[in-house]
This record gives C-alpha cells, sequence and structure tokens, in this order.
C-alpha cells in the first residue's frame, strides 16, 4: 500500500501479532487505523520486522530533501509471515517519485505443474496452413480414429466422446506440438540509456548539500 501517511512506529504494544519492533517514528492515527486493519484480518506489516538503519526503513523524503517518514508498507497474510525475509527500502532505485522504491524478499515452495495446467498450454494450429503438415495430421488422425471404429459400437457416449477428444489431443500434440512463448524487448537500448542518465542525476542529487544545486539537478 503506497503513499497512505501512515506512520505505525516502533512501538508494537497490543499490536504484537500484526507487527514487530522496528519501525520509524512515532504511531499516528492512520497508523493506529492501520494496525487495527492488519490485526483484525491476520496480516502483518512487513517494514517492521527487519532490523535496518533508518535510511533502509523510510519511504518518503520531504522536497527539502532532509525530512523522512515510513509512510508506505508492505503487509501480507500472517499465514505467509515466515515466507518474508526481508524488507527494505531502495534510495539509488530511479523510480520519479519523491517515495522510495520498497521490496520485499520472499521464499516460498511451489508445488509442480500438474496435468490440468500443462492442458491449458495452446496448440501451434497455425502449423496447420502448411499444407504438408495439414496432410500429415489428418492422415495420422484417420489412422487413430480407425482403430477404435472396431470398439466404437460397444462404446457408452461418455467413452465415446473421451476417446475422440484424447484422440483429436494426442495426435494434435505430437504432430502440431504446443505455442512457443516469445519474448518481446519492451524497453530499447535507447530507454536503457536514458533510464541511466536519470539515475546519474538522481545519484548527484542525493550527494549534493547545496540547496541550490539540488534544485538545478531535480530540474535536470
Amino acid at each position: 500500500m503506497g503513499d497512505m501517511n501512515t506512520k505505525v512506529g516502533n512501538d508494537n504494544t497490543n499490536f504484537e501479532r500484526c507487527m514487530g519492533k522496528h519501525g520509524c517514528g512515532v504511531m499516528n492515527e492512520n497508523g493506529r487505523r492501520f494496525a487495527v486493519f492488519c490485526l483484525e484480518n491476520d496480516c502483518v506489516i512487513g517494514g517492521t520486522i527487519f532490523p535496518h538503519k533508518t535510511i533502509h526503513k523510510n519511504t518518503w523524503i520531504f522536497p527539502d530533501g532532509k525530512t523522512s517518514n515510513q509512510i508506505d508498507h508492505i503487509a501480507v497474510n500472517g499465514k505467509w509471515r515466515r515466507s518474508l525475509q526481508d524488507v527494505r527500502t531502495y534510495c539509488g532505485a530511479d523510480v520519479n517519485s519523491d517515495h522510495h522504491l520498497l521490496v520485499t524478499s520472499i521464499k516460498l515452495k511451489l508445488r509442480k505443474e500438474t496435468s490440468n495446467e500443462t492442458s491449458r498450454r495452446q496448440l501451434d494450429i497455425s502449423k496447420l496452413k502448411c499444407p504438408k503438415t495439414s496432410r500429415q495430421f489428418i492422415l495420422e488422425l484417420r489412422n487413430r480414429f480407425a482403430a477404435l471404429a472396431d470398439v466404437g459400437e460397444k462404446c457408452n457416449v461418455e467413452n465415446a466422446w473421451r476417446d475422440i477428444k484424447n484422440t483429436f489431443v494426442k495426435t494434435a500434440t505430437d504432430i502440431l506440438g504446443y505455442k512457443k512463448k516469445g519474448h518481446k524487448e519492451w524497453l530499447t537500448p535507447g530507454i536503457w540509456q536514458r533510464i541511466k542518465e536519470r539515475k546519474d542525476l538522481k545519484a548527484r542529487m542525493l550527494n549534493t548539500k547545496s540547496p541550490r544545486f539540488r534544485e538545478q539537478v531535480q530540474t535536470e
């Protein structure tokens, strides 16, 4: 949740179940409401759990460049509290905002892909536009249906439908295969160059103490 103007502070009295002791500042009214919300909905405020330097906990900086607060938060269901590995801000990340980038590291145990998930993949039917592939597909389909013809009268409707479906899917999988997901580059070299320029300017702004020079670089 971003830009909530919510300061939860470092005193977790009565809120031990939803927050730790490593927040910043003093809890304000919005912070109390947020803590009550998390308590009632079994959520945990991740930024209060891990000990870090203040610069890696505060998420917003005042235009004067001196005042900063922790007003952006990552909250997760209490069930996944042990999955959180770390929560911290990255001041050097250029996100074109007076808010710092808030990042969490999560460790999850993912389940294996099931046959149902595999079936969601799309068959590459575009290959049927090729006459050679189309003829091969039709011939293979005829051969497989011919093998089912002898038992067709002995099957009930459900079994017949299952055989027809499996025959089509098996033939299409063997002959056509699945569509391959292509990777489309959405950041061009020119964009990366502009990002580098902005990053260099932000580094200069963070490293200067002169208000006039800071304002000049911020304008750039």
